[in-house]
Formats: C-alpha cells, structure tokens, sequence
C-alpha cells in the first residue's frame, strides 16, 4: 500500500529563474564572442585571441549551467520534501488528515466521471488511554505504530491508510463492487482486533471499533465521514462493557 505522498513538482520559483537568466548571459557571451577568424589557410585557422576567449566564455557557462542545474534539482527535492511532510503523519509514516482527504476527493471525482465505487472505513481504538497512563506515552507510540503496521499489511496496493489524529485511523479502499465492501471491510476489522502487541513482554491487545459506509457517484465527501464516523460510535457504544476502563 503506498501511503507515499505523491506530490507533483512545484514551478520554479524566483531564485530557480534567476539562476537560469544569469546561465543565459553567459551564453550570450559565448555566442557574441565567437566570431570568424581571418586565416591564410582555411583548413588550418590561426587560433586567435577571440577563439580563446570564446573556449573561455564556454567553459564558464558549462560550469554555471551544470551548477545552476543541481541547485535547482535540490530545491525541487526540499519542495517535495516539504510538501510529502505536510500529508505525512509523522509518528507512523501514514497519511495525516490532509492527506486523506485530497485523496478521498480524488476518488470521489473518478467515481463521479466512471461510475465506479469503494468503501471508507474509520477506526478508533478502545481502551488506548490506559496504556499510555499505565506504560507510558513511548509504548502508546509503539501501540499505534503497530496499528499502522496491522493495516497497511493487509490493504491492496491501490487502498489509503491514514491516521487522522490521536488513536483515530481511516482506510479508503478504492475501485470495490459494492458486494465486495462489506467483506473486506469486516475482514479487516477482525484482522486488527486479533493482533496483540508485544511490549517489551508485555502483551497489549488492540481492540478497535469500526464504522465503514460505501460510497458511489452520488456521495460527497462529508456525507461519508459523518456516516462513517457515527457508524463508529455506535459500535463502540455497543462493545462497550459497565467494566471497561475509559477510553
């Protein structure tokens, strides 16, 4: 599952214009600089003062272009770095919630122009405030870490993981029939509420509640996460037991 950020390259900006503006003069230099040379023989030319310079002119915005061209490659790269950053979340290398939704957009717009269909699900974990208040915020770290693992293990290449925020995931699975939805979603949340995470042996089941709605041409994107959302909670309000720690 690719949760890479796929950004497009952003247009130069003015120091990239100037730099090719200055390699630009030096090679109008060069081209001013060579002229015919006036020679006895023409099949052997006398190397004058003007065909020195010209080499000189060339060899200096050669040197100015190939420099010119790696300092405009490395901004382009932070430019993608930044941008891959900004849809990133940092703790599990997933998707934030900017990232989830442009894509989600995405596939609303291809379900919109191809008829075509798939499923969204939200995933809140139970009971995860304990672990941190009982093993501390690294093994809450390492717990939703190895949340993260669980679902991008078991999604399609084409499929979104993203963390929203907190102990709050989403799953986008694009390009499903609508028969296959329901079972891949309930396969998936059977897959995450039986892996157990092993801290430092100490074993920590994950226990997650899941609301998943499908979604088509007609949807909008609001629509299916409030839908989603609240399909959520209502199975965690019913998996929820009068001895359940708070979540």
């Amino acid at each position: 599952m690719a949760t890479e950020s796929r950004i497009l390259a952003a247009p130069l900006d003015g120091t990239s214009a100037r730099l090719y503006a200055e390699v630009t003069g030096l090679l109008a230099r060069f081209n001013a600089a060579l002229r015919p040379q006036d020679a006895a023989n023409e099949d052997h030319p006398v190397l004058g003062p003007d065909t020195a310079e010209a080499e000189a002119a060339l060899r200096i915005a050669l040197v100015a272009m190939s420099e010119a061209q790696r300092r405009i490659e490395r901004q382009e790269a932070r430019i993608r770095e930044l941008e891959s950053l900004s849809v990133t979340d940092e703790l599990t290398g997933l998707l934030n919630r900017r990232g989830f939704d442009m894509h989600l957009g995405k596939a609303l717009a291809q379900a919109r122009r191809g008829e075509r269909h798939g499923a969204v699900m939200m995933i809140d974990l139970d009971r995860f405030k304990p672990i941190n208040d009982t093993y501390g915020h690294a093994a809450g770290d390492g717990f939703l870490q190895a949340v993260a693992g669980v679902l991008l293990s078991d999604v399609r290449e084409c499929d979104v993981v993203a963390r929203l925020g907190g102990d709050e995931f989403a799953v986008l699975m694009t390009d499903l029939d609508p028969a296959s939805c329901g079972s891949r979603a309930r396969a998936l949340t059977d897959r995450l509420n039986d892996h157990v995470v092993d801290w430092h042996g100490t074993l920590l089941p994950i226990s997650a509640s899941v609301g998943f709605v499908e979604y088509g041409a007609d949807d909008t994107a609001s629509e299916i996460l409030e839908r989603a959302d609240k399909l959520m909670y209502l199975q965690k309000n019913a998996r929820r037991s009068p001895d359940s720690l708070p979540n």
